[in-house]
Order: structure tokens, then sequence, then C-alpha cells
């Protein structure tokens, strides 16, 4: 990042054309430099706080009228920086925003550089580290449930949750350090068995954050899923049913379908990256068996697998080798073709299916693509399915920060149950204060933050 003491502008709104673009100042000669660019309309109160002014914006290097806009002022400290800021509206012509961004600095400013508007806020305590990477999160989510639940982190969950269990741990930080600095004083000190349940505790309690990282992880991020089996079994419709559009070429013609197919949908508002794959079987046709051999370095590829079998057919030793070959594999069975008459007997099926889960469906009638989507998303979250309240750790860095904490946390408890010096559990539980401070930015995290707020666009 450049000086932080500059003011700074940037487009805030979407770049290309539209009905109005937001246009961003922050920094300590914002408001100075807008009078250069701005003249509030007779009447108009000059740059009231918080309030939306009209007038005109003038392109400086003309000296002419620019545009029609409205100017609304956030004074220092209650703004989103924490500095003085401007929002300048115009109407969204690139061309118009091009000429305002360069009389803004032309005047004073520069551009700001990616994430640079969240960095000052985050700097100047308007929010914590996690805050300001939900706000990348909330801007990056392509559901509304990702959304949702970066929004939750925006509010300071994850934040409010970790200032609880820092003071619990700080609780006993300070007995502990009594124990050392005033062991001649009779202090009216726990025992070492009960500052140790109560570690265990704040332990327990970091492996649930760890636990959900399991769900959280893939509820921003995403997964793919690879839909396989033998030719003309009706992978393709199951494709389309589960897209709930024609995206395949779906034919009686075995082999219709030669290479990858893929498409973005969502899962209960879990982006998911369906493939629909080659039919797989043998082949001395080098097209047919190119598309083969990508089918299953797609079933290597998938987070998760849709194995499907066609139950109005008796199972054929494709099908056999397919379930071998998926070895451990995260796989579910999905028997299709369920409109016609089913020649599997029941023991067929639970011979085949196994341990695996197994639903039931006609792709081209709709009949159980919505059960199969809920089986999807209880096998990739477990029984209780997804979780729609509370804190889910989603984020990559909060989880190696806390799956540190809970190491350091154990090497703390065994010190103490071990009965050596409380200066060894001390540095373990300071250890871990430092864990989860580098979470919310409470300590010297300089060397994360470039690469944090670099990721963020421009204006934000």
């Amino acid at each position: 990042m450049d000086n932080l003491l500059d003011t700074i502008c940037a487009r805030s709104t979407a770049p290309g054309r539209a009905g109005i673009a937001l246009v961003r100042v922050s920094g300590p000669a914002s408001f100075m430099i807008l009078e250069k660019v701005f003249i509030p309309e007779k009447g108009e109160h000059p740059l009231a706080p918080r309030h939306a002014t009209l007038g005109t914006i003038l392109d400086l290097i003309s000296g002419s009228e620019l545009d029609q806009g409205l100017v609304t002022c956030f004074p220092s400290p209650n703004s989103y920086t924490g500095e003085d800021v401007a929002e300048i509206s115009l109407h969204g012509s690139p061309v118009l925003v091009a000429a305002l961004l360069e009389g803004l600095c032309c005047s004073g400013a520069r551009l700001a550089e990616p994430g640079e508007f969240t960095l000052r806020g985050f700097l100047r305590g308007r929010m914590d580290l996690t805050q300001a990477e939900a706000v990348r999160d909330v801007i990056n989510a392509s559901t509304l449930f990702q959304a949702q639940v970066a929004a939750r982190q925006r509010a300071g969950g994850l934040a409010l949750r970790l200032g609880e269990v820092k003071r619990s741990l700080i609780d006993v930080i300070v007995q502990l350090e009594s124990a050392v600095e005033f062991v001649e004083d009779d202090l009216p000190l726990e025992s070492r068995e009960t500052l140790a349940v109560r570690l265990a505790g704040i332990q327990g309690t970091l492996r649930t954050w760890l636990d959900s990282f399991r769900r959280g992880h893939v509820i921003h991020d995403g997964f793919s899923m690879a839909i396989i089996g033998r030719p003309n079994v009706g992978k393709s419709s199951l494709f389309n049913a589960l897209l709930a559009q024609e995206r395949s070429i779906v034919t009686e013609i075995p082999g219709t379908t030669r290479d990858l197919v893929s498409e973005v949908t969502n899962l209960d508002g879990i982006p998911v990256r369906l493939l629909d794959t080659a039919g797989i079987q043998k082949s001395s046709d080098p097209v047919e068996q190119l598309g083969v051999d990508r089918s299953y370095g797609a079933m290597a590829d998938a987070d998760a697998i849709l194995l499907v079998v066609d139950i109005s057919q008796g199972a054929t030793p494709e099908d056999e080798h397919l379930r071998e070959s998926l070895g451990e594999l995260s796989c579910m069975v999905v028997m299709n073709k369920a409109d016609l008459s089913c020649v599997w007997t029941p023991e067929q099926k639970a011979m085949y299916v196994g341990e695996r889960p197994c639903v039931e469906v006609s792709a081209k009638t709709g009949f159980g693509i919505q059960e199969l989507r809920s089986a999807i998303m209880k096998h990739l979250f477990g029984e209780p399915g997804l979780e729609r309240d509370g804190v889910l750790v989603t984020n990559l860095r909060h989880h190696q920060c806390i799956q540190a904490a809970e190491k350091r946390l154990e090497n703390a408890v065994v010190a103490l149950r071990g009965g050596v010096s409380e200066e060894f559990a001390l540095f373990d539980l300071n250890g871990v204060l430092k864990n989860l401070g580098a979470i919310t930015g409470e300590v010297d995290v300089e060397d994360i933050l470039q690469e944090i707020f670099s990721r963020f666009c421009i204006g934000k």
C-alpha cells in the first residue's frame, strides 16, 4: 500500500455503463478537494454532514460542467474508513466517471489500491480483521446464503465469540501469573486441576469451531460433483434435472456425451460445479476413449461423485467395475429410470450400494430429484444438515490460527496436569492469545495485511 495518509479516490460501483455510478473519496483533504470539483445548487447547505446535496460536478480540465450529481459527506471518525469521506453519485457513464477521477487526482487525491478503503477502516478501528475479510466475502458471494453467512461475520459474530474465549483465557492466565509472581502470598488460587478443566472447556470450544470448517469452507468455496456411469444410464438427463435446464444433449444413442460438460448451480445456497462425464466403457474409438479418460480424471478431482445406474436393466460388468474403481472416494449411488419397471431385486440393490447413500430417481419425470438434492447436502454435511444459524469458520486463515491455538491449549493442559512449573503453561497460553488475536488483527499482523487486502476490488 502507498502512504495511508494520502487522500484516495476510486469508483465504488461496478465498471461499465449504469444509471448511477458512485465515486468515493477518503482522507484528510477530502472535503477541500470536493469543494474544487462540486458546486452545490442555490439554497443547498454546502457539504452538510450526512446530507445528500444536489449540485454541479465540474470538469477541472476544461472548466466546464461535467454532470449534475449528489454528494454526501461523512466527517471523521464516523465514516466507513474512520477518515473524512465523501461519496459522489453521478450518471453511470464510464467517460464521466473517468473525467471525475482525473479531476480529483489533479486536485490532490490519488487512485486507491485494491482494498485500501477497508484497510483504512481496519487500521482506524472501524472494524476488526474478520469483519474486513467478511466485506470481501459479501462482495464475492455468488449465492444469497453465502452473502448471509458473510454478513453475520461482518456484523462481528466471530469476533464476539473470540472475545468470550479470550476473556476466559485471560482469567486463567492472571491466576497462573499470580502463582508465579507471588508464590509467597496466600492467594485464593484455583487448583491446577480446576484450571486444567477450564482450559479443556475452552479447547472443546475451539474444536467445535475447527469441526465447523468442514461445512464452512464448502459454503465459502463451493464444491464440485461428477456424475459418472456407463453409457445411456441417464447421466445427462440427471445433469439437466439438477440444473433445471436443458444443458446437456440427451438422446437414446449410447455415447452421446463424449467430453466433460460442466455448469455451476447451487444446492441450498451452496455453489456446486456439476460435471457431466462421458459414459465409461472400453472402446476402440480413440475419441471416445479420450472422453473416458477425462471421466476418470473428473472422478479423481471431484469433491463428491454421483454414480448413476439404470434400474430398468440388470447390472452390467461396467456397473460393477465402476463401483469397485471408486474405492474410498466420496460417492452416492443414484438409481435412475424409476419411472420404468425395475429389474433389480432389493437384495441386488443392497449388495451394489453397500454402505453408500442411495436415492432412486427418474431424471426424465423429476421424481426423486428434490430428495436427491437433500441427500447430497446430508452426505456433505452430516446428519444434522447444513447449519443456518451460528458462526461457521469459513476462512482457511482463521482455521489455521484456531488449529494452532487448540494445539497450544492442549500443551498447557498437559503441563498443568503433569505438575511442571506454571511458566510452561503460561508460555503456551500466551501463544494461544497471539493465535486468536491474529484472527481479528489484535496482534502484529503486518505480514498478512498486504495479502488480505490486495484481494479486494478497487473502490472497497
